[in-house]
């Protein structure tokens, strides 16, 4: 799983390079109050160490859809990174974790309650700033992801009492949890900057899909990347008692023993090292895999699929590029 150079993300942002910028800066300043409120300054400068997938879509589709209004979509792209961000900050709550992107986490550094409360009020102002363009189908838009993210939450922790998930099953979660927000952040800029509904339908789709393909990749990842270059720990997922599609495939392929020997693992959720090298080895042996990268795949075709509707230009070609990133990356 090796990017190549001519898609790496620098290259894909180029068209949007000054106004994903702007959206640093803006996303920066918001969070900078948020952080004030709990004396925490400092820690709004792990946003922008991520790979600001979800602005750069915001700003891709609508320059897409017309190139003319990019100043309409700075609040949208920074509302979507705020979004994502405080549903970080729960998900650590939720999950119990310590650090995000190499530093002490919010629910570490302070207390569960506090991060909880700062993640509210980071998505009560991403509303607000959203508030602000007065258009009622895209606050709809926001707040049906929000919606769907929590029930995918929900999902996942009730589910996975009953045992390992099905594969539908973990379809559904990560189109709650993952690709609802991605298909919001561009179906927004397409009805602010009034898509037809053809348009609008074809940007929403492109996120859904390449939302699903994301998510594929990095449960994914969780069983076959290099450590250093991810910058966190591997198999996290399958400590936490969660049941990835990597885990769900391997439990249909391997014998009766080793697919035990899984459910073990979820269970007790204790993994020793021997237990990482066996999974690193039973990973490949049944192909499971390859059938993860497969399935990553064709939801980024279906992606790129959706916006054949799009004329050509240089920020639907970076959409299309970003797809082929997606299911290459290997971090």
């Amino acid at each position: 799983m090796q990017v190549s150079p001519g898609i790496s993300l620098s290259n894909i942002y180029q068209p949007i390079e000054k106004e994903l910028e702007t959206v640093k800066e803006n996303v920066i300043e918001q969070l900078r109050y948020a952080f004030d409120l709990i004396q925490g300054l400092g820690f709004e400068e792990t946003v922008v160490g991520g790979k600001q997938i979800r602005p750069a879509l915001a700003l891709l589709s609508g320059l897409s859809i017309n190139p003319a209004n990019g100043d309409m979509l700075t609040g949208v792209a920074v509302a979507s990174e705020m979004t994502h961000f405080a549903s970080l900050i729960h998900d650590d709550v939720v999950d119990g974790a310590t650090t995000r992107r190499g530093s002490e986490s919010v629910n570490a550094r302070w207390h569960d309650k506090i991060a909880v409360l700062l993640g509210d009020y980071i998505i009560a102002q991403a509303l607000f700033l959203l508030g602000e363009y007065r258009d009622t189908g895209m606050l709809h838009t926001i707040i049906m992801a929000m919606k769907e993210m929590s029930e995918g939450e929900l999902h996942q922790m009730t589910a996975s009492t009953n045992g390992p998930l099905s594969e539908a099953e973990y379809y559904s979660i990560i189109k709650h949890k993952t690709s609802s927000l991605m298909g919001a952040v561009c179906k927004m800029p397409a009805q602010i900057i009034g898509g037809t509904p053809e348009v609008v339908d074809a940007m929403y789709g492109f996120g859904h899909n390449f939302g699903m393909a994301f998510q594929i990749v990095d449960d994914l990842l969780d069983f076959v990347a290099d450590e250093r270059k991810l910058g966190k720990p591997i198999f996290c997922d399958i400590m936490d008692g969660k049941a990835t599609l990597p885990t769900i495939c391997m439990l249909e392929r391997l014998n009766k023993g080793d697919a035990d020997r899984i459910r073990g693992i979820l269970k007790d959720r204790q993994l020793g090292q021997s237990d990482k090298a066996w999974l690193c080895d039973a990973i490949r042996d049944c192909s499971a895999d390859e059938y993860c990268a497969k399935i990553a795949g064709d939801f980024a075709s279906a992606a790129k699929r959706a916006i054949d509707v799009i004329p050509d230009s240089e920020y639907k070609r970076s959409m299309l590029d970003l797809c082929d990133h997606v299911v290459a990356r290997d971090k």
